[in-house]
């Protein structure tokens, strides 16, 4: 409805004047004391809508029953009939184009929540094997020497010579010369001589001079710790063999999005390395624990990777379709406000008329939040240059409150300083830009002023930093009383 006024904020924001002009609200008041109330005595000749009063927003006790000038020097717009409901912003069509004012319809819809995430391709732990000896002694030939060999099921990895190993194949040889050697045989197998040695001492009755180790599974050698003339115990791990047919992707999920994954849930996988490419898995295993550090939750996701293409330690870009949620009122995120007090979206209650309403919001997914409270579906809301309606609709309730009593001072109550700059002056009246007064919750403006007659014209001429005093009138208006150079005496 004001477009003067909204076009007047963009003006003041644009010369970087903080506060200098109000956007119009629809709250009435009171009248003007020396002005009767006439409401609906005139009509706006365009919209042809009832005008109740004309006021200055600078001055919101002030309302006049025509049209003019405040006792500030601003021109007053009107207030039409049916607008005057406290917090509702009305925005001329015009002035709608001007800012880019977008709309959209809250509807009811089930949301899918899709979580994005990172990872981290690693080898499938569940297809490791660890090597070990399971008696003492030294490795004296190593058939495999660095890691990343790729190694078959049976290869013999390395020989060592073992005394302890020895004494029991040599008890083993003796038995069978006896001709009941099941004993020792089950010692040697439990010694960790492979059934394939057992067999060849039984064939051979000879002693072997060393003990081979095989390879459990095929693989790659991804820990190597053996070399030749080691000596080796049983408690250490001499290498470890991974099928790389299948890995795992380790993603960490923030700690609000462990309830939308489970195990079992599609997932969808790419890495830098091989952008052209995607890999469909499954949720694996979703970690009972929270890491303290990150206050994360990890997943792991298993991937076929017969053709090698996934290495481990790439970084992963992972996406999770969780399952739907209960159904709600869906609006698009950008229509949200969140301030440090709640949230509200900015309802269109009207052609050209709006209105913010407190609302609370409960998951977002992309670019749709749901509204669980505040709001219906079918509700109009903006979505773009609703912060500037919003701060409008919030300036209207706090004049509200000031000339309902809260914060500002009525007649006679005491005066307030103020340090300014004088920017003009004419007869009656000057232009000031001040600082901002916390007295009466007035932020830095620059604004016109009424000056009492006791106040001499040579104390505001233009240029001149001024110490000023405001009185506050049966007006309503802040005057001039008294004004002093800045850096004289308060």
């Amino acid at each position: 409805m004001r477009a003067k006024i909204v076009a007047a904020v963009l003006a003041a924001t644009a010369a970087g004047v903080a506060g200098g002009v109000a956007l119009d609200r629809l709250a009435p008041d009171r009248l003007a004391p020396d002005h009767p109330a006439q409401p609906g005595t005139a009509a706006d000749a365009a919209s042809g809508k009832r005008v109740l009063y004309w006021w200055d927003p600078m001055m919101p006790a002030f309302k006049s029953p025509t049209p003019g000038k405040s006792p500030m020097g601003m021109d007053m717009v009107p207030v039409y009939e049916g607008e005057e409901a406290g917090g509702t912003v009305a925005v001329s069509p015009a002035m709608m184009q001007t800012l880019g004012v977008r709309t959209a319809v809250a509807e009811r819809a089930a949301l899918v929540p899709v979580v994005r995430t990172f990872g981290t391709v690693g080898f499938d732990e569940g297809r490791t094997a660890h090597v070990h000896v399971r008696a003492e002694g030294w490795v004296e030939r190593l058939h495999h020497r660095v890691e990343g060999e790729t190694v078959a099921r049976g290869d013999v990895l390395f020989e060592f010579f073992s005394p302890n190993l020895a004494s029991a194949a040599f008890e083993f040889v003796r038995e069978l010369d006896r001709g009941s050697a099941e004993g020792a045989r089950r010692k040697l197998l439990a010694l960790g001589v492979d059934e394939r040695q057992v067999e060849e001492i039984r064939r051979g009755r000879q002693v072997p001079d060393r003990i081979k180790v095989y390879a459990p599974q095929s693989g790659v050698v991804v820990t190597h710790a053996v070399a030749e003339g080691m000596f080796v115990e049983p408690d250490m791990t001499l290498m470890s063999i991974t099928d790389p047919s299948a890995v795992w992707v380790l993603a960490e999920l923030f700690e609000t999005q462990a309830s939308l994954v489970r195990p079992g849930m599609a997932a969808e996988v790419s890495v830098k390395g091989v952008p052209e490419r995607a890999w469909s898995g499954a949720v694996d295993y979703v970690y009972p624990d929270l890491r303290p550090e990150t206050r994360t939750v990890r997943v792991r996701i298993r991937l076929d990777n017969r053709d090698g293409a996934l290495r481990p330690n790439m970084y992963a870009a992972v996406r999770l379709a969780a399952a739907p949620l209960p159904e709600a009122t869906v609006v698009p995120a950008g229509a949200v406000i969140r301030t440090g007090r709640g949230e509200r979206v900015v309802t269109v209650v009207g052609e050209g008329r709006f209105r913010p309403v407190p609302v609370r919001t409960g998951p977002a997914v992309g670019d749709r939040v749901a509204v669980v409270e505040g709001l219906e579906a079918g509700t109009r809301v903006v979505t773009s240059a609703h912060f500037l309606i919003d701060s409008e609709a919030s300036l209207g309730g706090a004049l509200d409150r000031m000339d309902a009593g809260g914060g500002a001072e009525g007649p006679g109550q005491a005066p307030v300083w103020t340090e300014a700059t004088v920017d003009g002056a004419r007869a009656g009246t000057v232009t000031l830009s001040h600082a901002p007064i916390p007295e009466i919750g007035w932020p830095a403006m620059t604004m016109d002023f009424a000056v009492d007659l006791a106040v001499p014209a040579s104390g505001l001429a233009p240029g001149a930093r001024v110490r000023v005093r405001l009185e506050r009138g049966g007006d309503g208006g802040y005057r001039v009383v008294d004004a002093r150079p800045a850096e004289g005496p308060r």
